[in-house]
């Protein structure tokens, strides 16, 4: 139980950030939405309370915690824990491979691997410098922002079904004036393109949850929008579609990247004919496939 008279006795932004650890060790809260451990969940939800970066210079760690400070920071700690609401639920803020991004609940909070993937250039797989790139599912925006700070002369189609959710990645589009580098489209999948749009790169975080699976996840993941993560009857619904009409959208030298998160041997038993190119970054599984190899497993794929 947390009592705010506890706080009374912390001063600085550092004793805030110890005495929330601790609390949140003693908790049964889940770590896994910008976070993997309590100092980083303390640290990020007292600094995103405070409106400072997380780059903050250390001599700002002693400064004094006003009362208001002190008591809006219990109201939150409070709620993530007695309520399991994530962090970057209660402060709107994600931090995400060095980007500070607008969130409310209308998308999926930040964590797609594939981050880690662009921020070290797709780690030599690529042969060449992309320039059109489709971001499938783009949610906040993040993946699609990622490019285009790392790749200057690129432009970016992000697409997602929800309009709320494009509303939440305009606003992150804009703060980073990145406006005329991506363009925002409400799109089922491919549904509204046209076959002469021709990416070099395909970035895809699709929903990969059944719908049997997600009744078993931690209590923080239902506070997401359930479009976001739920897939259908089966955890490869989406990922499947997309597979199958990638090829379409590609141009000749061009790569699909998805992230399918544990449902790896699934998707080797779904398709036993097709060689994935596999890239494991932390628990989640990436696989990526070129458009020769999709066109080549084409009359494979119609049979699925």
């Amino acid at each position: 139980m947390l009592l705010k008279i506890e706080v009374k006795d912390l001063y600085s932004i550092l004793d805030m950030i110890r005495w929330i650890s601790s609390k949140l060790n003693n908790s049964n809260v889940y770590y896994g939405h910008g976070t993997n451990n309590s100092w980083d969940e303390a640290l990020y939800l007292v600094f995103s309370s405070l409106n400072l970066s997380i780059n903050t210079p250390k001599e700002v760690y002693h400064a004094k915690l006003t009362s208001k400070e002190k008591d809006y920071i219990f109201n939150l700690i409070n709620l993530r824990i007695n309520k399991h609401i994530p962090v970057p639920y209660l402060t709107n803020v994600a931090w995400y491979y060095g980007l500070e991004l607008f969130v409310n609940r209308n998308v999926i909070i930040p964590r797609s691997t594939i981050g880690k993937l662009i921020i070290n250039r797709f780690s030599n797989i690529l042969k060449f410098t992309p320039r059109y790139i489709l971001d499938m599912c783009t949610g906040s925006g993040c993946l699609a922002i990622l490019m285009a700070n790392i790749y200057k002369n690129i432009l970016v189609d992000a697409i997602d079904i929800s309009y709320d959710a494009l509303d939440v990645a305009e606003i992150n589009i804009h703060n980073y004036n990145l406006d005329k580098k991506i363009t925002p489209i409400c799109s089922d999948l491919f549904q509204v393109l046209l076959p002469n749009n021709q990416y070099d790169l395909i970035i895809a975080n699709p929903p990969y949850i059944s719908k049997e699976e997600i009744n078993y996840l931690p209590k923080e993941f239902h506070y997401e929008p359930v479009i976001s993560l739920l897939s259908g009857n089966s955890s490869l619904c989406i990922i499947k579609k997309i597979i199958s009409y990638s090829s379409k959208y590609l141009c000749k030298n061009g790569l699909l990247f998805c992230e399918i998160g544990a449902n790896k041997h699934k998707l080797i038993k779904q398709y036993p004919k097709i060689l994935f190119n596999w890239i494991k970054i932390n628990d989640s599984n990436i696989f990526y496939l070129t458009k020769k190899q999709l066109l080549y497993y084409k009359d494979y794929l119609k049979t699925i």
